[in-house]
This record gives C-alpha cells, structure tokens and sequence, in this order.
C-alpha cells in the first residue's frame, strides 16, 4: 500500500519477537477512529512500543489518531517539499543516528540558526514528529528510542517563540501517543537557563519522563555516556563521534527525507479518509456555503 512504512516487517517481528496473530488482534474489533487500511508495518510499531499488550495497544492507537485530528497545526499539511517545512529543514537540524548496540533508535535535533525570528515553533515540532516517522519508516520496531537535544544556538529570546498549548500536546502525544518506547531525552550544551525551560514544560511532563532527562554541560565529561548511551559510533563529530558532521547529517538526510515525501502525503490521506488536509479543507469550505 502507498502509505505503508518502508521497513522489513519479516526481520522486525522476528528480532523484537512480536505476533502475526497479535497484529491480526488489533483489527477485531475495529477501533474507533483507526483507519481500517492501517497496515501491519504500522500495527507493529504501537504493539511493540506496549510490550506486545493488545489492550494497551488498542488504547496507544485511539489516542495516536485522535492526535492527529485534533492538532492540525502539528500533524496537517506535512509535505517534506511545503515552504514551512522547508524553512525548519533550512534553519534546523534532524536526523536519525545509526541504532545503539542496545538496538535503539536515536533522533538528533538542534537549532542550525541561532536567530529567533526564523524559529516557527508549531513548524519545528511538526518537523520534529515528521523525523520520529521517517526513523520509524526505516528502522521499524526498536527496544527503545532516545531524543538527543544539542542546545548549542538556543537563546532566552526563543522562550519568546514557544506556543504553550503545543507544549502540552507535545508531551500528551510523546508520553501516551508515541508508537515506540521512550528510553531517555538527551540534552547536551546545556544552556543557563535550562531552569527557565524546565518551569515552562515541567507542568505537562509525567515523572517517569522526568526520570528519563539527562541534562550535559558544554564542557561535561562524555565518556559516561559514551558508554552507557551512544557510543561515538553512532554520533556526529560536534559531539566527539566518529561519524560525519552535523551539517553533513543532515544534508545526507534531506535527500532520504524528501524521497520519503509519497509516504507522508499518503499517510495524511489514509487517516482524512482519501484526501490530504487542504483538500479536505476546501471540501468543508464548500460544503458550508449556502446558494440561495
């Protein structure tokens, strides 16, 4: 199918050691709200994200769509080609590192320009979720995922930028509606007032996703973390890897992200029910005018 993920689903449920018969448990009953075409590459991401439990899957998938209904800002018009997205892509940097010995996938992001007029803070996390996606498109299934923040650029006037109710939906999808297991946030180059941050996001921010935080000065010792986290195999030389530069990273991924540009408009029409945000808009919009 057009909107189906790109991963080998054969080697995925092998190696994390899910179920056809589960996947075939999550269609009976239908589920309010899940589209009847999602696809056992996407089933099996949620069903291993809740430790192969049917019933929590079942839950993790209502609240994944109702997610995406409720939050156009975030999960609408997600063309990887569209000027907004573009913009993020020109003024910030993500991509998925190389999977940890531990087998978990990695997803670095970090301010490329340090102006804060050129961050669009509903843009950048709808850019944020595209990348979780697309890691998701190819890496399948994982025992775990890490978020790795690099604050290198970040200012006390991008504060100024922050929209608090995407803050909350932020936090509400990654903590209940995330189709994969959040093992721990990253946070390094840490700036001085983190605390001021950590005010702002504290409230929407359960304590078991605290405990998860790990915060690491510019001039912290990284040998720790090499070894318990990501080794320098899998990280950019700005961080004392052995892989390419940031900027190269990320250049490298445009290309892979742009070609995944089918999969993310079909996706938007498999849960709009076989059209895209804008034409289901112009479609309410004619339904709504009266012709005396």
């Amino acid at each position: 199918m057009e909107h189906d993920l790109g991963y080998n689903l054969e080697e995925a449920l092998d190696r994390e050691g899910l179920s056809k018969d589960d996947l075939l448990a999550l269609r009976n009953p239908p589920i309010e709200g899940v589209p009847t075409t999602i696809t056992d590459r996407q089933l099996a991401c949620f069903l291993d994200a809740c430790d192969k439990n049917i019933e929590e899957t079942r839950k993790v998938l209502k609240i994944y769509y109702e997610a995406r209904k409720t939050s156009p800002e975030l999960f609408h018009n997600r063309d990887p080609l569209s000027a907004p997205i573009q913009q993020c892509l020109q003024n910030q940097d993500y991509f998925p590192l190389p999977t940890t010995p531990s087998g978990y996938s990695v997803i670095f992001h970090r301010l490329k320009n340090p102006k804060a007029s050129n961050y669009v803070f509903d843009e950048a996390i709808k850019t944020y979720f595209m990348t979780i996606d697309s890691c998701l498109y190819s890496q399948g299934p994982r025992p775990g995922i890490i978020f790795l923040f690099d604050m290198k650029n970040v200012g006390l006037m991008h504060l100024t930028r922050i929209n608090m109710s995407s803050v909350r939906k932020f936090f509400n999808y990654l903590q209940d509606g995330l189709p994969a297991k959040l093992k721990a946030i990253h946070v390094v180059n840490v700036v001085s007032f983190f605390d001021k941050i950590l005010y702002i996001i504290k409230p929407f921010i359960h304590a078991e996703i605290l405990n998860m935080l790990y915060l690491h000065t510019s001039n912290a010792n990284f040998e720790k973390f090499y070894d318990e986290w990501i080794p320098k195999r899998c990280l950019p030389s700005d961080l004392g890897g052995d892989l390419k530069s940031v900027d190269e990273l990320h250049q490298e991924y445009l290309a892979e992200f742009e070609k995944q540009r089918p999969y993310f408009l079909a996706e938007e029409r498999q849960r709009n029910g076989g059209s895209t945000s804008k034409e289901k808009s112009a479609e309410e919009c004619l339904k709504s005018l009266s012709i005396d």
